[in-house]
């Protein structure tokens, strides 16, 4: 193994300085004499280079040996040259660096630049891969973290950004069979089919990084701008996307299963094109898709999305109660780049947890277009002005049904001039739906089909077991959809009424009927009973 050069320059006449024969020393420095023809003596100065660092520089050379003296000058040339498994750091300059071909990083080796705005990493043309019809074409990413079988990485990517120069590049960055791995401070902007891709990885992160216009789209699929596949133990955060073409993130990849656990996506901003182009265009673009994917102990919080997040397994195991995926305190923003279009969460998945999010217009608040799927709690959130043109529903089944399916404290104020439902039922059948301590607050100026309505079914749908209870509906009928009805109420619900919503705006005022009005429904409230709504 190489010994790490240090380098020291050390300035005194009335010190000697010895080293060992494995010691590189930089050309001391001439001090001028004084006058009265003696050196000066001013401070003493070391530089010392980290420890297990390698140099590349854009005015290096690859016949140098990465030293700070003789950096290297491509990236695809030093990994060849540093050692795996030994926490070796190859340091970028500034600059722009123009690679020609696959940069095969070893495990251990971490990269790191001078920053995302100061270290480019481009392709040479000859690398240049963007066919109408690309495919996974793995082997045509710029970085590569990839192995013949799992292993532990252990290594870090940072401060960087890696340029597609119009969509020329296929791929940023693939981590395939590689733990423990770190991708911080990125940039990856401008790829033909995806920016960054996670395989068959655990315990990794990805933070801090920013994905402009990377992946690709046909009527057939789509890619996301960060695609993932069998994962456990990642966590995204601070990922920033904002994407011209296809979707934002995307479960894709491992043939049959695709298993995500103990997986989070938190902080981000996920910005997509509204149009979509699956299906031509018929459906909306997607957000987030996690699509025929096998969910444990995951979750998606604290997340700005302005188009649909889609959590599908249309071929699920049956119900094991295991929780799959908790969706929590995001912001699913339907208004501001969609215009209304889209809806805010598909979900054709067992055991999921929605709470606590902002759902601001588009055509649906929570849909299931597929297969029949079980144990919903779908609490604290707060759903604005909602208005689907066929009509819309705050939760809609649309060929199976619902079942045990808890709607408690939602916060609902519909105001458009769209027919709007809280449930919709347009086929199948239902039992076990439990609407308790709900604010909905019908602000319509009009209707498309027919006045609004708490329970909406068709197509012979069935409901059983349907309980109403301890709800407030303001200019909302309760219906006569057969269930249990009790404690509902129909008054003013005086709330703030002002400022931002949803919160100062949905506030109870002192002496609002939603105070303390709540069923305890075993989720945690503050007095001698919850409030009804979601604050």
């Amino acid at each position: 193994m190489k010994k790490i050069n240090v380098y020291i320059a050390f300035v005194s006449v009335l010190s000697l300085f010895q080293c060992t024969k494995n010691d590189l020393v930089a050309p001391q420095t001439t001090q001028p004499k004084t006058t009265t023809q003696t050196q000066s003596v001013s401070q003493t100065q070391v530089q010392t280079a980290p420890v297990n660092t390698l140099y590349v520089s854009t005015t290096g050379n690859d016949t140098g040996d990465g030293s700070l003296a003789k950096p290297w000058k491509t990236l695809m040339y030093a990994v060849t040259k540093v050692p795996a498994g030994k926490g070796y750091t190859l340091q970028l300059s500034a600059g722009t660096f123009v690679e020609t071909g696959l940069i095969a990083v070893p495990a251990g080796v971490n990269i790191t630049g001078a920053g995302m705005t100061q270290t480019i990493i481009k392709s040479s043309s000859a690398f240049y891969y963007h066919p109408a019809n690309p495919g996974y074409s793995t082997n045509k990413f710029l970085i590569s973290l990839s192995a013949a079988n799992p292993s532990n990485g252990n290594q870090s990517l940072s401060n960087f950004t890696i340029d597609g120069d119009s969509k020329q590049l296929h791929g940023g960055i693939y981590v395939y069979n590689r733990d423990s791995v770190t991708i911080n401070q990125v940039t990856v902007q401008n790829t033909n089919f995806t920016g960054i891709w996670l395989w068959n990885v655990n315990n990794s992160k990805v933070e801090n990084t920013t994905l402009i216009n990377c992946s690709w789209g046909s009527t057939a699929y789509c890619s996301g701008a960060l695609n993932l596949g069998n994962l456990s133990g990642v966590e995204i955060t601070q990922l920033n996307v904002n994407e011209s073409t296809g979707y934002g993130i995307k479960a894709i990849g491992p043939s049959g299963n695709n298993n995500i656990f103990n997986t989070t996506i938190h902080d981000s901003h996920i910005s997509v094109n509204p149009v979509g182009l699956w299906s031509s265009g018929s459906n909306p673009n997607i957000a987030i898709e996690l699509w025929q994917i096998n969910l444990v102990g995951c979750q998606i919080y604290n997340t700005y999305v302005d188009n649909n997040i889609s959590l599908v397994n249309s071929n699920a195991t049956p119900s094991t109660g295991i929780q799959t995926i908790r969706v929590h305190d995001n912001t699913i923003d339907m208004d501001t780049r969609a215009h209304g279009a889209g809806y805010g969460l598909e979900l054709t998945i067992h055991d999921a947890e929605v709470d606590h999010n902002y759902f601001i217009k588009g055509t649906q608040g929570i849909a299931n277009w597929a297969s029949p799927m079980k144990n919903w709690s779908i609490h604290h959130n707060t759903f604005y002005a909602i208005q689907g043109l066929y009509p819309g529903e705050i939760v809609r089944s649309q060929i199976s049904g619902l079942h045990n399916v808890n709607i408690y404290n939602n916060t609902i104020e519909f105001a458009s001039a769209q027919t709007m439902n809280v449930v919709g039922l347009y086929g199948g059948t239902s039992e076990n739906v439990n609407v308790e301590n709900n604010l909905i607050i019908n602000n319509n100026t009009a209707y498309s089909f027919y006045p609004n309505s708490l329970v909406h079914m068709e197509n012979g749908a069935v409901l059983n077991a349907l309980v109403v209870e301890n709800n407030l509906l303001f200019n909302l009928p309760v219906g006569t959809v057969p269930g249990t009805y009790s404690s509902n109420l129909a008054s003013d619900p005086q709330i703030d009424d002002a400022g931002t919503r949803p919160s100062p705006y949905y506030l109870p005022k002192t002496g609002s009927p939603l105070i303390q009005a709540g069923l305890n429904v075993g989720l945690t409230f503050v007095g001698s009973a919850p409030n009804i709504g979601a604050y």
